[in-house]
């Protein structure tokens, strides 16, 4: 329960035995490589031969990676495979993989087969869209009963396709009649914007018409390489994309006839890509012309199964573990207990602890169990959210932080439950049941009064993290000076709040004021610059109050979920009164409800994560910490067993 301390590894192996020995090293999933070739001067890495040619190979394997990639996502249309959520990844034995990398000429020749389909098809859809363009541009021109190949000159006369603005057009008529010119304009066709039209003149005024052309904006059509009519032409076109469609649906078929190859390319895909990240970890070890060093972080609880490990695979190799160096960036892993876990997922989010710092899971996870069920207040509600996390759960084949995620919701639902029983909230009002304590929207001031003690308790204990630290790092008189001090002048502060303990309370306040105005300033040179420092710092009282207040969301969220659901069920009440309105009525409860819960839960995951990142974890918690990246076996579609 805290974050697992991590051990330097040394190895020394023969060269020889380098493929070996990673591929031992990777199925442990227990250590990270550290890239040792940065700590060499650049050019003993390029004179490197042994690298450059793992550079070469990892060339060759990314290549393969594409086009084993390409042949997946091309026939993914065409297979029909299980949902890997609901029934996990397929299972791969070794004999099963071996016999597939002993074909694998036979699959990389079926990708071939793929990638020809796929031209075809880019092919197709290009000359679509051409035609489709076409069609488009010759629909305007249908009218034209004159082959476009015959548009032009003859010796005396020009026969023009014209595109004229619509607003112009009459204009432009109008003009070719005033100037009394040897011109004809017959009209084509139109859109919203502009107008078709043929312009035929005698060639002899082509300067004057020219003018009259450019005054209007009339553009000429060009129709190069066309011929027949437009409605031949567009005959044709639709001919072919007939055509075009049956090409495309043979083109499917023979991918439909090679869809079962898809799972061969998704194992040899895993495989090629569990062998890509092991070369690529080889780039970062240095190399004499018979041995190699590896350096690489491995958390301490796995150091002795590691080197187990690595010396059943072979006795020619010296391994050595040391503890991290001061100034050594060590990745992090935490280590929980199981409950804890899923609270992981909230420090994750918002970063990682530093490595010498606090995990603030164990600490974390109370407060945002108690806080989520508080929000969400309502034990029907507890009871979905759990039901249906805890069947996600059971049926899902889930991992990661979406694991994480999901067994988080399912604790919530339990404290949400809890706490709908001890507000009697049951879908709101629908169920009527006697609270084992108080109903919120009868006493809201006891619960408020319940969530600032929440929210004392909560920074009292990030305050005592924070001695708690010092005191580890043998700074005991800071840790009294900055946090117990505090904890005595805001316990003053509280006391105060109950007349029964006043005549004590102010003495406490005092005492904890006094101290904080001798010691705070303690780092400062003069002595007046000590004083003034002391005194600004009882200022930062306003912000633990600030950060008490900050629970107030406690009663604010629960009280709005409890509203809101009473509201839903009374908008029910209302439409049942016949048999539709019952229909009616259960349609508004089932929805609303669902709403609730949805929009609750959000609320709920969102402000009780609010509450640890700045009222929490600002009194203690020191993060940045990097994620512990172990080279192992990763892969994508299936599960190799055996490897």
């Amino acid at each position: 329960m805290a974050i697992v301390n991590m051990k330097k590894m040394h190895l020394l192996g023969l060269k020889n035995e380098q493929d070996k020995i990673l591929s031992t090293i990777q199925k442990t999933g227990a250590v990270e490589v550290i890239d040792i070739t940065q700590q060499a001067p650049e050019h003993e890495v390029q004179q490197n031969q042994v690298h450059q040619g793992l550079e070469k190979e990892l060339s060759e394997l990314d290549s393969r990676l594409s086009k084993l990639k390409f042949g997946i996502d091309f026939l993914k249309p065409y297979v029909r495979e299980n949902n890997p959520l609901l029934y996990g990844r397929p299972a791969v034995q070794k004999e099963q993989l071996d016999e597939m990398l002993s074909r694998e000429d036979q699959y990389f020749t079926v990708l071939q087969a793929v990638s020809g389909l796929d031209q075809r098809l880019s092919y197709l859809k290009g000359e679509e869209s051409k035609i489709n363009n076409r069609i488009e541009l010759l629909s305007s021109w249908e009218q034209l009963d004159i082959p476009l190949e015959q548009l032009g000159h003859t010796e005396k006369t020009e026969f023009l396709p014209i595109v004229v603005p619509i607003k112009t057009y009459e204009d432009f008529r109008n003009r070719l009649k005033e100037r009394q010119l040897p011109a004809e304009v017959m009209t084509i066709g139109g859109n919203r914007d502009e107008t078709f039209g043929l312009l035929v003149y005698y060639r002899a005024q082509k300067g004057e018409l020219q003018d009259i052309m450019k005054e209007f904006s009339v553009s000429v059509q060009e129709f190069s390489g066309l011929k027949g009519t437009p409605r031949e032409i567009i005959a044709r076109d639709k001919e072919r994309l007939s055509g075009i469609e049956a090409e495309r649906q043979g083109i499917r078929r023979e991918a439909q006839a090679l869809a079962d190859q898809r799972f061969s390319f998704e194992v040899l895909y895993d495989y090629w890509s569990v062998v890509r990240d092991k070369k690529q970890n080889m780039l970062k070890t240095a190399e004499t012309g018979k041995t190699f060093l590896l350096t690489a972080w491995v958390p301490e609880p796995l150091e002795d199964k590691l080197k187990r490990r690595i010396l059943d695979t072979t006795d020619a190799v010296y391994i050595e573990f040391s503890p991290p160096e001061e100034d050594e960036e060590i990745p992090v892993m935490l280590e929980n207990p199981r409950l804890v876990q899923p609270f992981e997922l909230i420090t994750e989010l918002y970063s990682l602890p530093d490595p010498k710092g606090l995990d603030p899971n164990l600490y974390m996870a109370p407060f945002y169990f108690v806080f989520f069920g508080m929000m969400v207040s309502d034990a029907g509600y507890g009871l979905v959210l759990s039901l249906l996390t805890g069947l996600a759960l059971w049926k899902l084949k889930l991992a990661g932080q979406g694991k994480k995620l999901v067994e988080l919701l399912f604790l919530g639902g339990i404290s949400t439950f809890i706490w709908g029983a001890i507000f009697g909230g049951w879908f709101g009002d629908l169920i009527k049941l006697k609270p084992l304590w108080i109903n919120p929207l009868d006493n809201p001031m006891a619960i408020l009064v319940l969530s600032f003690a929440f929210g004392v308790i909560q920074i009292y204990t990030g305050l005592l993290l924070s001695a708690y630290k010092n005191i580890r790092a043998g700074r005991t008189a800071d840790a009294f000076m900055d946090q117990g001090l505090w904890i005595v002048f805001l316990s003053g502060l509280i006391m105060l709040a109950f007349p029964q303990l006043g005549f004590i309370a102010k003495y406490v306040a005092f005492a904890g004021a006094l101290g904080l105005l001798l010691t705070q300033g303690r780092a400062q040179k003069s002595i007046l610059m000590k004083f003034l420092s002391g005194l600004l710092s009882l200022y930062g009282v306003t912000g633990y109050l600030s950060d008490v207040l900050s629970y107030s969301r406690l009663l604010a969220l629960g009280l709005a979920t409890g509203v809101i659901a009473v509201v839903i069920n009374t908008m029910a009440r209302l439409v049942g009164v016949n048999a539709i309105g019952v229909i009616i009525m259960i349609i508004i409860m089932i929805g609303g409800h669902i709403f609730n819960i949805a929009i609750n839960t959000l609320g709920a995951y969102v402000h009780s994560s609010r509450l640890q990142y700045i009222e929490f974890f600002s009194k203690f918690y020191d993060s940045g910490g990097r994620a512990f990246d172990p080279m192992k076996v990763k892969t994508t579609y299936v599960d190799f067993e055996n490897l």
